[in-house]
């Protein structure tokens, strides 16, 4: 617990276009408060610069700066001096030259602790910050000589979550560095006051986690904005007790950190949690919710993988491993056993060219499909085995998509909304959290784009094309909010796919509404594999022509022609029932590429078209015939991770 009547200072102040002007406003307000006594200090969001995110494709270079930087570096000298703790906040440009809105605490020996990066990051008409400010992914408690302090910033007052994992990590007081004012004309709004909303939810936040609450907020107009100031101070039980005008100010109070812990006891917000009944928060956003406010146009974001210099690799560059998950749903396939012996010759043919890793479920799973394949010759020192929940196999459309960039050797990955193909399967959504839990696995950067995609959909070459079908992509149950050029622009800024080439629709049998692995697949860089169906009878017939004629008039991202090979489409496998059976649905390996077969045939005659087309990989077949009716083959189980 923290010392007691602990007094702080909260400064608040108009801000000019003039940083070194600002930083020494500030400077000279936060000396005084230190000489009235403050032992914390508190500075408003971004003192030092003019709240330059109202404005879209602002330049906003010249307000960034490095940690340690000119701001840390006057403050840092003022809290050595009065050993004191001050907390302060800039626009950081990081060393892997993402932008951050970035915290700072300065503790009492003038050392800067780690940055908190603003997780939640508004995009609303004069707060455009997703235009300038890469989220960051956790929240921090820091240990100084007064106590344990959290730190947030604006937007972040609105989510109880990151006051709650404050709370629970044991902070004993939470600032929320602000700009926040009302748009010049806007001050009476439908839904009430903005400042009296503003105020309320953070004094929530304080009496739910029995903790102070300090919310500094600048004060002036700047363009369009009417920033109200009163800041403020409130106490475990949300009493307000020291608050700002709207003018610059310094907010002296005195906090009792023995308060808390008074009030915590007597009331048992924390101890009287029932954790087990949160699961739903802690789920990825739904795709329901994504058209919710306003988009972000991707091309304006400051740090989109084709900005840090990312793309996704060709499915035939070096990989360093596949990501599989072992089946065990009866529903999705009713003879498990064979489909685990499809299973089994995957691994086999995979690993004898990259590592497997190999998703399931728990420890039991784990013994079970060890014995299995090491049974049937899989080499041991090739299959890694990692026990994580998983509600199905299809880890190409739900996992990571892998992007590299090359020259400085690094590999990130792309997390797409997945919504169980347009909501169809409602207790198949849990699969959105595996590319997080990967990511983790991994310790790899995610990049979150927002909106519904899954990596089935689409095929690239590696240089800048990319293959999808309009009835996935364009369709209503996945992103209606997005005009076909919004999604290319997000094609573009997170796979490097400057040239989009979209074929009309999927095969029949497909519930994934059209994906193109079924259907047309690059071989290499302008050479593409096109399904087509040679019954004029079959439903597939004119839906592969029209695909198959388009490609035949598409160019690649350099203007030159395609080559277009076709290959057939196997035929019925089922004479009952319309499946997704399409020799298309291939993996390519290292030194290999594994192709679906199924005891029809057409089947030599496609392995004979594809190994011309992979002339320098092994061509091999396996049987999925009951593995299909799981609605999907070996390209469906598969997600590649490149190599860098």
């Amino acid at each position: 617990m923290g010392k007691q009547n602990l007094k702080i200072g909260l400064i608040q102040t108009e801000v000019s276009d003039n940083t070194d002007c600002n930083i020494k406003k500030t400077l000279l307000l936060a000396e005084e408060a230190l000489k009235k006594g403050a032992k914390i200090i508190c500075l408003q969001e971004l003192f030092s610069t003019p709240y330059f995110p109202q404005y879209e494709n602002n330049d906003a270079e010249k307000y960034a700066e490095s940690i340690p930087g000119k701001a840390t570096n006057v403050f840092s000298e003022l809290a050595k001096k009065y050993h004191a703790v001050i907390v302060l906040t800039v626009y950081e440009k990081a060393d892997d030259n993402r932008h951050y809105n970035s915290a700072i605490v300065i503790n009492s020996d003038g050392t800067l602790m780690p940055a908190y990066h603003k997780v939640h990051i508004p995009y609303d008409p004069l707060f455009y910050e997703k235009d300038y400010f890469y989220p960051g992914d956790s929240y921090q408690v820091y240990d100084t000589i007064y106590g344990k302090i959290g730190v947030l910033i604006c937007y972040d007052q609105w989510f109880p979550e990151a006051a709650r994992n404050l709370a629970l990590n044991g902070a004993e007081i939470i600032f929320y560095p602000t700009a926040i004012g009302y748009i010049s004309g806007l001050k009476d709004t439908a839904e009430g006051d903005w400042k009296n909303a503003w105020m309320t939810v953070q004094r929530g936040h304080a009496i739910s986690n029995s903790v102070y609450v300090a919310a500094v907020n600048r004060t002036g107009r700047e363009g369009e904005l009417e920033f109200w100031g009163n800041s403020f101070l409130c106490d475990p039980f949300g009493n307000i007790t020291a608050e700002a005008g709207d003018k610059d100010e310094i907010v002296l109070a005195d906090i009792d950190f023995s308060l808390n812990r008074d009030i915590r006891e007597g009331w048992g917000f924390l101890k009287n949690r029932r954790p087990e009944t949160y699961d739903t928060l802690t789920k990825p956003v739904e795709g329901r919710f994504l058209s919710e406010g306003y988009t972000c146009n991707p091309k304006k974001r400051q740090d989109t993988p084709k900005k840090l210099g990312y793309r996704m690799p060709a499915e035939w560059e070096r990989h360093d491993a596949v990501w599989l998950c072992w089946p065990y749903d009866i529903e999705t396939f009713f003879d498990i056993e064979s489909v685990e012996k499809t299973y089994t010759a995957v691994v086999s043919w995979i690993s004898s060219g990259e590592m497997v890793n190999l998703l399931v479920k728990d420890e039991n799973m784990r013994d079970k499909v060890r014995k299995i394949l090491f049974d049937a010759g899989c080499p041991p020192g090739k299959i890694n085995f990692f026990v994580q929940e998983y509600a199905d196999v299809w880890i190409r459309d739900y996992g990571p998509v892998f992007v590299v960039n090359r020259d400085k050797k690094s590999i990130a990955a792309v997390d797409w909304v997945f919504n169980a193909w347009g909501g169809k399967y409602e207790d198949l959504k849990s699969d959105n959290v595996i590319p997080s839990a990967l990511s983790k696995i991994l310790q790899l950067n995610l990049f979150h784009p927002g909106i519904i995609l899954e990596g089935g959909s689409i095929d690239v070459n590696g240089k800048g094309s990319l293959l999808t079908t309009r009835q996935c992509l364009l369709n209503k149950n996945r992103n209606p909010h997005l005009k076909k050029e919004e999604i290319e622009e997000y094609l573009d800024e997170y796979l490097g796919a400057e040239n989009v080439i979209w074929l009309e629709q999927g095969i029949t049998g497909d519930d994934t509404d059209g994906h193109i692995d079924d259907v047309a697949r690059f071989v290499n860089q302008n050479t593409i594999i096109c399904a087509v169906e040679e019954n004029p009878d079959d439903e597939n017939y004119e839906i592969l022509r029209k695909n198959f004629e388009i490609l035949k008039n598409s160019k690649d991202e350099s203007g030159s022609p395609l080559n277009v090979i076709k290959v057939p489409m196997p035929g019925r496998v089922d004479s009952k029932i319309a499946l997704p059976a399409s020799y298309t649905n291939f993996y390519i390996g290292n030194g290999i590429v594994i192709v679906p077969v199924f005891k029809t045939k057409n089947d030599s005659k496609a392995l004979e078209i594809i190994r011309n087309a992979f002339p320098d990989r092994k061509v091999v077949g396996i049987d999925c015939r009951m593995m299909v009716y799981g609605l999907g083959t070996i390209h469906c189980v598969s997600q590649q991770q490149p190599s860098v």
